[in-house]
């Protein structure tokens, strides 16, 4: 019998022994099976879920040693991916199967082996006997465990330094443990969503602005607005992940540095992990020989002037020995730097730094490493939310991280609930709710909304709770609470339990905790703080080691649990502003007067000429500052659903509810506003009249609309699904319909064509339309019931 067909037999024998080699790092071989069509999707998330990663190999044993073929398969790719792990098991190979490797084999298409390091010149100096010392033990210092060496591997002598292939191999495995799951992990339910394998998003290359047009608009707004004009004019410059450092045309200028840009939630750190889990699993960024990472959370924290070097030496301890030789040869290194929007420095002026030896303050590293005068030659990828604060002639690329589309949605929602008619049920509920839908591009927010939607499509939702799924925003991030609130630990939770939507008893259960969590959030929005210490944290009343015992681990990630100083931020920052507008509603009094004043603030910058003596309103009036009302377009549509709730008594157990009285100068208060607004202040009050969904408010309010004029404010099918809401119950004619330059597209164009028949002037000019809305409109101008009078 040939060595070629008794493969199957020999790898069984040494069954044993390949479990104990490959459990250290099974994501490796994982992925390079799921690439060669050894496993299928499913089988492969479902494999990598799997714990302890003991349990990974041996399932995957199982399944590689059913027959001949499948084992020769396992074989292959086990022999591509040989250098991950232990000398053991390279001899292994090696001496058991000589001739199979030798001779080539049609029994399956695989990729060709990885290239090694093209650091010839550094390898070539090793070779010569160039000295890299080792701390005692074999071990560099650091985080315990980092071995230079596999286990099972010749021991050296002490004083002999371990091939540099070897330490980078070890950082390459130090980095996959991390990168396993995204960061922060939320432990929610057991879906597939939190592996960092299947989570992914679009990347599109622009020299937009990244901050885009309308700078005084909430962030989620202004991205949501300008998605569609990117998919239209940059669809031929999409671009995947891993050829972010490729250039478009062959034989063009090599990318040394690239910016990318997105709002919070939508992707940016993950991006980061997934580059280093890519370079580390060995399926891209080949010409790299080693990728570090920084985080402008973590170096926010320095304080004394430091080099480069030691910066690299106390974040990556396992490459201490090797740093100074890695920074001397930087072509083949590629830096991350993850988050400049939360840099506490300005870059623009800093000191430029030319060795990596010298201490310098932060700032000027940060500033030398993105101008080329440090590590020059180095790739450099930088990740921001948008602002018009970023240097960008300093970067020859670029992107912009646009979120789900509606496929990755779908394919979201089937990876969180993992059953098809589950899935598709909530997955059709939110594509026909303009709002959800709108939110849903944001994989945060996608996983925020299946949470809040589960329990009603699961049959957990108690009957007299809710009627019907979440609608509005506010909705959702009440139900989103409720079903944390509800969540216990696996061991004493009844998956058969109702959930009760947030009742009176566990609302009055967490009354002072929610209460303090809330003030956190608010302070902190004021103060525009989104990154807390363990101090911060206790300031309001929480111990950061009980966090994991509680609903708030669910609220609050810890942004590094490597490093010795714990920071916090909320698992989003919609999270904040919802829990920031939840203490503010429970604050204020049943007084209609410090209801209206503190609108006038949050809405439009207003401060009262005699304020009421209310906390609330003595520490916002302090902490505000100009302008910064603009922002605050999420906050106050939580608020005014959260008064809804009020108002309907569903927020007993944390406040008393409001007098139906209170509608009364709420109406007033929109009718004197609405009449008069234009442009972004008119569509925040129709959107916080939709949140609000108090039907005697609108009936009243809409007929006061006889003039909409939204010229050059981008629309997205939520604020034209919100028009048409309010607008419906108002059957007056209107003055005119000013929606020029809003980018509306034919989808908006169909939910506002109820609307269009009662305007006598229509202005829908500079939009792009097409011919299918040309057609729409000359139905308008047919009928009968038709009072245009002027179409521009």
């Amino acid at each position: 019998m040939s060595e070629k067909t008794e493969c199957l037999h020999k790898v069984r024998a040494c069954k044993e022994s390949l479990v104990e080699w490959l459990e250290k790092n099974p994501a490796v071989l994982l992925r390079w099976l799921h690439d060669a069509g050894a496993l299928s999707q499913p089988r492969y998330f479902s494999l990598l879920e799997s714990r302890p990663e003991r349990n990974q190999v041996i399932s995957l044993l199982e399944i590689m040693l059913k027959n001949e073929d499948s084992c020769r398969t396992f074989l292959h790719v086990l022999q591509q991916v040989q250098d991950h792990y232990c000398l053991e098991l390279r001899n292994w190979l090696r001496n058991t199967f000589p001739v199979y490797y030798k001779q080539p084999t049609d029994a399956i298409d695989l990729e060709k082996p990885q290239k090694k390091s093209p650091w010839k010149k550094i390898l070539n100096g090793m070779k010569r006997g160039k000295k890299y010392n080792l701390e005692k033990g074999g071990q560099a210092s650091g985080a315990p465990g980092d071995r230079l060496q596999s286990e099972g591997q010749t021991s050296r002598a002490p004083d002999e330094h371990p091939p540099l292939d070897d330490i980078l191999q070890n950082h390459k495995q130090s980095q996959l443990k991390h990168t396993v799951k995204i960061q922060g992990k939320l432990e929610t339910s057991h879906s597939w969503c939190e592996m960092l394998e299947i989570r992914y998003t679009e990347l599109f290359i622009t020299d937009e602005d990244p901050a885009g047009l309308q700078k005084d608009q909430h962030e989620y707004l202004v991205l949501a607005n300008r998605r569609a004009r990117i998919y239209e004019h940059n669809k031929h410059q999409k671009i995947n992940i891993t050829d972010i450092l490729t250039p478009l045309e062959p034989g063009s200028q090599g990318l040394k540095t690239v910016l990318m840009t997105g709002i919070a939630g939508i992707g940016k750190t993950y991006a980061v992990q997934r580059i280093m889990h890519e370079w580390a699993i060995g399926k891209a960024f080949n010409h790299v020989s080693c990728a570090i990472n920084f985080a402008f959370r973590e170096i926010n924290l320095l304080g004394e002037p430091i080099s480069l070097l030691e910066l690299i030496k106390q974040k990556h301890a396992h490459l201490k020995t090797v740093a100074e030789t890695l920074c001397s040869n930087p072509e083949g290194l590629l830096v991350l730097l993850d988050g400049l929007d939360e840099f506490k420095h300005s870059i623009s002026q800093g000191t430029k730094v030319q060795s990596f030896k010298d201490p310098a303050p932060i700032k000027d590293l940060v500033s030398s490493l993105l101008n080329g005068s440090l590590l020059k030659g180095a790739f450099i990828v930088v990740t921001s939310r948008p602002r018009p604060s970023l240097p960008l002639d300093c970067f020859d690329r670029k992107v912009v991280i646009l979120g789900f589309g509606d496929k990755q949605v779908k394919e979201f929602c089937f990876r969180f609930f993992r059953q098809d008619t589950l899935s598709e049920e909530v997955f059709h509920y939110i594509m026909k709710n303009d709002t959800l839908s709108g939110l849903s591009f944001i994989p945060l927010y996608c996983f925020i909304i299946c949470t809040a939607l589960g329990p009603f499509f699961q049959g957990k939702m108690e009957e007299s709770c809710l009627d019907m799924p979440p609608e509005t925003m506010t909705e959702v991030y009440r139900s989103y609470l409720c079903t944390i609130l509800h969540l216990r630990d696996d061991s004493s939770k009844d998956d058969e339990e109702p959930i009760i939507l947030c009742s009176q008893a566990i609302l009055s259960k967490m009354k002072d905790s929610l209460y303090q969590l809330g003030k956190l959030a608010y302070i902190s929005l004021l103060e525009r703080k989104i990154i807390f210490t363990s101090d911060d944290l206790r300031r309001f009343g929480f111990d950061p080691s009980q966090l994991p015992d509680s609903f708030f681990h669910r609220v609050f990630v810890n942004i590094d649990e490597q490093s010795s100083t714990e920071m916090f931020v909320f698992f989003h920052m919609t999270i904040q502003e919802f829990f920031a507008a939840l203490y503010c509603v429970v604050s204020i009094s049943s007084s209609a007067e410090e209801l209206l004043q503190c609108l006038d603030l949050w809405c439009f910058g207003i401060s009262p000429k005699e304020p009421s003596q209310s906390e609330l309103l003595a520490t916002t009036i302090k902490l505000m500052t100009a302008k910064q009302w603009e922002s605050l377009q999420m906050f106050s549509r939580f608020v005014m659903g959260l008064l809804s709730f009020r108002i309907e008594g569903k927020l007993c157990g944390l406040v008393d509810p409001f007098s139906q009285d209170i509608l009364v100068p709420l109406t007033n208060w929109f009718q004197g506003k609405i009449s008069y607004e234009v442009n972004k202040r008119l569509l925040n009050l129709l959107h916080c009249l939709r949140e609000l969904r108090q039907e005697a408010v609108v009936k009243v309010v809409a007929p006061e609309i006889d003039e909409v004029d939204l010229f050059k404010v981008i629309l997205n099918p939520a604020d034209c699904a919100t028009l048409s809401y309010i607008l419906k119950h108002s059957t007056c004619r209107l003055k005119t319909l000013n929606l020029g330059y809003t980018n509306i597209g034919i989808e908006g164009l169909r939910q506002m064509q109820p609307l269009l028949y009662r305007c006598q002037t229509l202005y829908l000019r500079y939009n792009s339309l097409c011919k299918e809305a040309a057609e729409m409109e000359a139905d308008v101008l047919k009928s009968p019931t038709c009072q245009v009078k002027s179409l521009l």
